[in-house]
């Protein structure tokens, strides 16, 4: 009872929603009857009700574990950072119980998909599908939606990774039917939204994704927020084998689960004869480097090339597949102490 009243603002409309889902089917709201498609009427039906009963019951148990995990974790002297995607999917809980906060039409669909223009990662752009927000709403409700999500994160997760950061600078809009590259730039609630939320909890513990189009715009959102950003070795503007130090203020990756594997990259970039050293020498490079954090996602640790690929943006299928072993993370603890020994990183 303690925890459904505390989470009552996101779990009364999520338990409903779940109820709702099972009982159409599986099927998407915006194709529910009518009387579905308003929170206030499922309310109405004690049938659903109950079943939404087991739902908050699921959820609860899942915060129990969490919360030993975490503390678990905590004795250990290991935090944890949360991953947050900016936007929602349109078939979710938040936009069936908080319709207003988005761009949608009178029958519940998106009037408008997310996604980004043409980069690095993808030549076409990139059409994600998720509803965009709609941030005079949110900002005249005082960002509540917003507000609660960072603080559900927080109470999870020591630090929270927001994915796509420089969309609340401004946001890629691609209209219904059309392809990632004819979106159009619309601005985001800026640094409103983050000062709404520094007021309610201090300091925010927050890494700002900053990668892709970055403009002036979006690193100065990043300065007055103070968030620190994050530098990718294989986007690094040299080649790292010459000198790696990112700028101040940024976390070291050598990768993320959107890039090759730093084997497959090295593979690529220098040939596979050399591959192997060259890529342990870069990891040697991201932990002697100046950044106060440097992170390697365990594919990088073991040194697999990229048949361990976690994820290909614009591809939908075939993408986190990769699952690791028991005598893998020995493998990788072994590795990570004498990378971290010779770096002399603490």
């Amino acid at each position: 009872e303690r925890f459904c009243k505390k989470n009552a603002y996101w779990l009364e409309s999520y338990a409903l929603f779940m109820a709702l889902k099972e009982k159409n089917g599986g099927s998407a709201h915006s194709g529910w009857q009518e009387k579905y498609k308003d929170l206030k009427n499922g309310k109405a039906d004690k049938k659903l009700l109950k079943r939404a009963e087991f739902h908050r019951f699921c959820q609860y148990e899942f915060y129990r574990q969490w919360k030993e995990l975490r503390a678990y974790a905590k004795r250990k002297g290991i935090k944890i950072i949360g991953d947050m995607p900016i936007y929602v999917s349109e078939d979710s809980s938040d936009v069936w119980g908080f319709p207003q906060f988005f761009n949608l039409d009178a029958d519940g669909r998106k009037k408008e998909s997310a996604g980004v223009p043409p980069d690095y990662f993808a030549k076409e752009g990139q059409l994600w599908g998720n509803p965009t927000y709609n941030w005079d709403k949110l900002k005249a409700d005082g960002f509540k939606w917003w507000v609660n999500r960072l603080k559900q994160a927080f109470d999870m997760f020591d630090y929270v990774r927001l994915d796509h950061f420089r969309g609340f600078e401004a946001y890629w809009a691609v209209p219904i039917g059309e392809k990632a590259t004819m979106g159009r730039w619309v601005p985001g609630p800026g640094k409103a939204l983050f000062q709404k939320a520094y007021r309610q909890f201090g300091t925010l513990p927050i890494i700002a994704e900053d990668l892709g189009v970055i403009t002036p715009g979006v690193k100065a959102l990043i300065a007055a927020c103070g968030f620190p950003g994050m530098d990718v070795m294989q986007f690094f503007d040299t080649d790292p084998m010459k000198g790696y130090d990112p700028p101040e203020g940024k976390i070291a990756y050598t990768g993320t689960h959107d890039n090759q594997t730093l084997l497959g990259w090295c593979e690529e970039k220098y040939g596979e004869d050399s591959a192997c050293e060259i890529a342990d020498e870069l990891i040697g490079k991201l932990m002697s480097c100046g950044a106060d954090v440097a992170i390697m996602p365990l594919q990088d640790i073991l040194g697999l090339g990229d048949e361990a690929r976690m994820n290909t943006p614009g591809v939908a299928v075939g993408n986190w597949s990769w699952q690791a072993k028991a005598s893998d993370l020995k493998k990788a603890s072994e590795r990570l102490l004498d990378f971290t020994e010779k770096s002399k990183r603490r």
